[in-house]
């Protein structure tokens, strides 16, 4: 079991918070280092300070003559107070920080960790934008929110329980008991605006995330259809769209806003209004000017953390917002999983044998059923049928994109549900119709299928692909960068790299989707001879409407209705004038 998914055990099986303390595994000494700071600078706050300010109140308001080293330690006293207040401060604020970040980096990488094995069925139901605004802004209000409770968390609760300690100590000995009762008077008129104030900022924060994510939403769908949009001159309509959405935006933002400004006047002017009723009963009762400072200071240094612990008390209900949003895409089921006990699996032959299987998306009617196909290693296999017939789900299954809902796919005659993933998946190259280019070299995007490839295979590679060529001819070869999403290099260069990433895999079985299904007639040749020559000793399953493809293939399964309609070699069926394969053949050709 590796690092993460410890991590991932860990964090169901903890409440609450504490779940992502267990990324501190390697940090416990700087958490605890930052706690007993955070303590010392509560107590230097609330409690020594108020102490102090009595003291050389005492002093220096005595009207006698004061010793020098007394009058020493009464001026120096506080500087040493402040140094400490302040170094144990930035003591508890960076390894906090450091132990937040910490936290937060872990759980960054667990949300990527944990998009890597959703289902594929959830990508076809979820914006992309939904998962972007998680993974980024709902992180940042995170990242916001334990960088700036990191700093205050453990010193504000101490330094209020120090200067409330201060109080109790100076009006017991003083006997100033009225004191007390006005400060605790306060602190309960301050905690009910508080608690309805967070109440209010949770609903708010949540309501800012969600609209944040429509426009996300929104930008990444006007990103992905850039040549429809002009093409249908609708730059107007999306601009119109996009500033309502933004309209929505800076609603929320500030109905957010006017909910975390409004604590602390509330708190300062219920300060204001204890700190005047002890002005008053100490004319009354005619209390010594160094216990009136050493009072006001304790009753300041009180309020003072009352006002951040709410201000912390609104960040947490925006932070909760945004965490109870990730641990929502977090406990998402997995539903594709390894097994318990996996078959250990090396490099396999490659015979494939679909065992009376059956498969349904959700709730609705069958996409295959009762399938029965063997397929031996070294031969080439067509899946053929209109759309919707099921020939693609026979290749997700296969990768174990979905698991069958009966029967059993077995490779050399193992269940693949009783492989580990990495192991059956290794052991296939995918060529899809729409290749995905990363925006790196042509070196980098070839070898995104073997990481650790060395550059003479990956020209190798690239010279069985017939990309060796075209890619010599970009203005850096194999150094040059390909842009988005390859959007410089045409459909048929794309195939290209495709190829060129399956033979550095060097897989037992291949799988074609469509792989040709977009491409001019020159492009198709030329890829066409790169399949050819990839199809060599491997099993090859293609997906086509191209009967352009058929040349290579030993034999065809037709499928229809999500069923094996007919099977033989391409010159077989194309001989049945009554055969489904014979009349998609003549549709393509025109003849039809």
């Amino acid at each position: 079991m590796n690092f993460w998914e410890k991590c991932r055990k860990n964090f169901h099986n903890r409440a609450g918070f504490w779940k992502y303390f267990s990324f501190l595994k390697d940090s416990k000494l700087k958490f605890l280092l930052a706690i007993v700071a955070g303590v010392l600078y509560g107590v230097s706050s609330g409690f020594c300070i108020p102490v102090i300010l009595k003291f050389s109140s005492e002093k220096v308001f005595s009207q006698v003559d004061l010793p020098l080293y007394t009058l020493l330690i009464v001026s120096i006293a506080p500087v040493i107070a402040m140094t400490l207040r302040a170094t144990f401060s930035i003591i508890n604020a960076y390894y906090l920080g450091f132990c937040g970040q910490k936290i937060l980096q872990g759980l960054r990488v667990m949300i990527f960790d944990k998009i890597q094995r959703l289902p594929v069925e959830y990508f076809k139901k979820t914006e992309p934008g939904a998962l972007i605004t998680r993974s980024l802004s709902d992180t940042a209000i995170l990242q916001e929110t334990i960088i700036s409770v990191s700093q205050e968390i453990i010193k504000q609760p101490i330094a209020l329980l120090g200067a409330i300690g201060a109080l109790v100590f100076l009006c017991y000995k003083h006997s100033n008991v009225i004191i007390l009762l006005i400060f605790f008077l306060a602190v309960a008129l301050v905690v009910f605006p508080i608690k309805a104030i967070g109440k209010k900022m949770q609903e708010k924060a949540m309501g800012l995330q969600q609209t944040t994510e429509g426009i996300t939403t929104k930008l990444a769908h006007n990103l992905s259809a850039v040549q429809e949009i002009r093409a249908f001159a609708m730059e107007e309509s999306e601009v119109s769209l996009y500033r309502s959405m933004c309209g929505n935006v800076m609603s929320s933002v500030m109905k957010s806003l006017k909910y975390s400004i409004i604590v602390s006047p509330i708190i300062e002017i219920v300060a204001s209004v204890g700190i005047g009723f002890a002005m008053f009963f100490s004319y009354k009762m005619q209390i010594q000017p160094a216990v009136f400072i050493a009072l006001t200071g304790a009753l300041y240094l009180s309020y003072e953390p009352i006002k951040k612990i709410a201000e912390l008390n609104n960040r947490l209900k925006a932070g909760s917002a945004s965490l109870s949003r990730i641990e929502e895409l977090l406990n998402i089921p997995e539903k594709i999983y390894d097994p318990a006990n996996p078959m250990p699996v090396g490099r396999l032959v490659g015979n494939i044998t679909f065992g009376n299987v059956s498969f349904s998306y959700g709730e609705s009617e069958k996409a295959l059923c009762d399938i029965v196909v063997q397929m031996e290693h070294g031969k080439t296999y067509a899946l053929v049928g209109s759309s919707g017939a099921g020939k693609t789900t026979m290749a997700n299954l296969i990768l174990r994109f979905y698991d069958v809902t009966a029967g059993a796919i077995k490779i050399d005659g193992i269940d693949i549900r009783n492989m580990r993933l990495k192991d059956l998946r290794k052991n296939i190259s995918y060529v899809p119709q729409s290749p995905t280019l990363i925006n790196g070299t042509m070196c980098d995007n070839i070898k995104w299928s073997a990481p650790d490839a060395s550059f003479e295979q990956v020209i190798e590679a690239s010279k069985k692909a017939y990309a060796h060529k075209f890619i010599l001819n970009l203005e850096n070869g194999y150094d040059t960068m390909v842009g988005e999403g390859g959007a410089r290099l045409s459909g048929g260069q794309k195939q290209r790299i495709a190829i060129a990433r399956a033979f550095l895999r060097d897989a037992p079985i291949l799988i074609f989707d469509e792989a040709t299904s977009a491409l001019d007639a020159n492009s198709e040749r030329e890829v066409h001879i790169g399949i050819e020559n990839l199809t060599k000793n491997r099993t090859t399953i293609l997906i086509s409407h191209r009967f352009t493809m058929m040349s290579i293939v030993d034999v065809v399964f037709v499928l229809d209705q999500g069923k094996i309609a007919e099977v033989g070699s391409p010159e077989e069926l194309l001989h049945q004038t009554d055969s489904i394969y014979y009349s998609l053949y003549q549709k393509q050709q025109g003849l039809k």
